[in-house]
């Protein structure tokens, strides 16, 4: 992968990271969210609004950014994007859960498309604690 590349990825992470992260402090959950990397290398944190209800179902939310992320690629606006969002995922052998920030990410200048995440729980204190991260290409 392209040093450009690498620091593009590595600054969408750590973007997302830190929002879910803060928002997962502040109301122990969060809505999908993303980011895209424009074409001279501005990073912008990117929301959707549900105008039906307050309470939108994720996947529409995930649906309607990538919708919009796609076509503002395509036409050439913007060189990468990412999506977060909160899932369960096998950590063992055993079928035991966790809670994970999930983040899809694509880059214009790589034919990988790189899914990412990072397990978290609650210790006995309520303090946000994070497990392992791992990354593997969707």
């Amino acid at each position: 992968m392209k040093k450009e590349v690498e620091k593009d990825i590595e600054g969408i992470i750590e973007y997302c990271h830190q929002f879910a992260e803060y928002m997962l402090n502040k109301g122990k959950e969060y809505y999908p969210f993303g980011a895209q990397i424009k074409n001279d290398g501005e990073l912008v944190g990117v929301g959707i609004e549900n105008e039906e209800t307050d309470f939108p179902e994720s996947q529409k939310l995930i649906d309607g950014m990538t919708m919009e992320f796609e076509k503002l690629f395509a036409e050439g606006q913007i060189k990468a994007y990412v999506i977060t969002y909160d899932v369960r995922i096998p950590i063992n052998d055993l079928g035991e859960k966790s809670d994970a920030i999930c983040m899809d990410i694509t880059h214009a200048e790589s034919d990988e498309k790189p899914r990412y995440y990072f397990t978290y729980s609650w210790n006995k204190n309520e303090e946000l604690i994070f497990g392992q991260s791992f990354g593997m290409n969707r």
